[in-house]
């Protein structure tokens, strides 16, 4: 997996048009369709026509944010009246708008934008003439910042070492690298839960997700830890100031391969004693998988999606009590297999599952009733667009009101709707009251995941 491309300087040959310029850069970024108004510039874009502005919007976050089959990181992109090109990865992000009079400041705002390598927005007022014929090669007048090339001294081994990852490393499709990282360092990975995946759930390496609840980190082992490396963090998921008094050193996901080139050749096949998440909640989420009575738990029920997704399938959710549970409990059977935003917007679970659809993904939305389609406005206006568009989307309204169902119950109206074309919503009776024993263990759940709209 390669990671959409920046310009480094180089002139667009053939340029033709100011528009054609602008669709091939926006194709390099990983854009694949456009929502929102029509522009007969941008060839080689699907158009999706999407009246609502603020649909638009969020379905171009959620485009972003959701990234390719294989966690490849890209931008959604939606033309809006203006013109105004918003791109995007974070739902519900804002942006200063900047407006754009000429060809060579759109590709400086495109050299490398916000939300490609970690959730972001960009916002452009396209104040110039899409249509304006570009005479000659054209390209950025800057170059993009360079990333340092980080290495480990040898004189560090055996030091206590924890990875913490962030979204980066896997839109960036550094999984691989980060994994030989973790093993020649000995050195156990936390895993905010935008990047679920970076490690098999069934690894030794995988300490669990982070981020979550207050004392996640602390669980985790990074506060006993002599070194912590960060890498691809989106700053949305770890709360600020959380890393201050630790030895840090961060390390862009695209360097992860060169960090062990100095270091001494060994590989550990487990990490030797070291703290993890995952050990540490297993006395209180355990028992939740194997519970197989009605009401469902949410760690039975989110089990239970992992296993009927196909390859290639994806669950969303949003930054809400349901996702919390989501984001805590779905195991990650391979890597991108679960899209829980760290911000959060009304409709962005099936908003996702919508833009899945597109992509020819089998996606399941897991909402509560603040955001299933009964209630929330949003979320009925991405159901009725699926109609329109006549696209297939999963919906899993848990509730503590819902049909009470056992395991098997539950596992055969999960399989019916995999295999439903058209839309489907089902309220699903689930638990989704929080343990005391859980708080006690890893602290109060952020906020948003406690029920706050507003995750700030």
């Amino acid at each position: 997996m390669t990671e959409p491309t920046s310009p480094q300087g180089a002139a667009h040959e053939n340029a033709g048009t100011v528009g054609a310029v602008l669709a091939r850069r926006l194709s390099e970024l990983g854009v694949r369709r456009i929502w929102g108004l029509r522009s007969s510039e941008l060839r080689g874009l699907v158009h999706v026509p999407v009246e609502d502005v603020d649909l638009a919007v969020l379905l171009a976050d959620v485009d972003g944010r959701l990234g390719g089959a294989d966690g490849a990181g890209r931008l959604g992109a939606a033309l809006v009246a203006g013109p105004i090109l918003h791109l995007s990865s974070a739902p519900g992000g804002l942006a200063p708008l900047q407006t754009i009079g000429s060809v060579e400041e759109l590709l400086d705002a495109l050299i490398d934008p916000p939300g490609l390598r970690r959730p972001g927005t960009l916002a452009l007022h396209l104040d110039l003439d899409l249509t304006a014929p570009v005479a000659g090669p054209v390209g950025p007048s800057t170059e993009p910042e360079r990333t340092p090339v980080v290495t480990l001294d040898p004189s560090l081994a055996g030091l206590r070492i924890v990875v913490l990852a962030g979204p980066g490393v896997v839109r960036s499709g550094s999984m691989a690298a980060l994994r030989s990282a973790s093993r020649q360092l000995g050195a156990p990975v936390v895993a905010t839960w935008g990047a679920r995946g970076v490690e098999s759930f069934q690894s030794a390496f995988d300490a669990g997700v982070g981020g979550l609840q207050d004392r996640d980190l602390e669980l985790g082992g990074l506060a006993s830890a002599d070194v912590v490396l960060t890498t691809g963090l989106d700053p949305d998921e770890v709360p600020a100031g959380v890393l201050d008094s630790l030895v840090v050193q961060d390390v862009a996901p695209t360097q992860l391969a060169a960090l062990c080139r100095n270091w001494p050749a060994t590989s550990a096949s487990e990490p030797v004693d070291r703290p993890s998440i995952r050990n540490a909640l297993a006395p209180v989420l355990d028992p939740m998988y194997e519970d197989a009575g009605a009401p469902l738990s949410p760690a039975r029920a989110a089990l239970h999606l992992a296993g009927a997704l196909p390859d290639g399938g994806v669950a969303t959710s949003s930054r809400s009590p349901v996702g919390f549970w989501v984001a805590r409990t779905f195991p990650t059977r391979f890597v991108h297999s679960l899209c829980v935003p760290a911000t959060d917007a009304p409709g962005t679970a099936i908003a996702a599952a919508l833009v899945a659809a597109f992509d020819d993904r089998v996606a399941v939305a897991v909402v509560d009733e603040r955001d299933g389609p009964a209630v929330d406005a949003t979320s009925a206006a991405v159901v009725d667009l699926a109609r329109t568009l006549d696209r297939s989307i999963r919906v899993q309204v848990w509730s503590e009101d819902g049909p009470s169902l056992d395991a098997d119950a539950h596992v055969a109206q999960v399989r019916a709707a995999l295999r439903h074309s058209g839309v489907r919503i089902d309220v699903v009776g689930v638990r989704l009251d929080v343990p005391e024993a859980l708080i006690e263990l890893a602290g109060a759940r952020r906020p948003g995941f406690d029920g706050r709209r507003d995750p700030a």
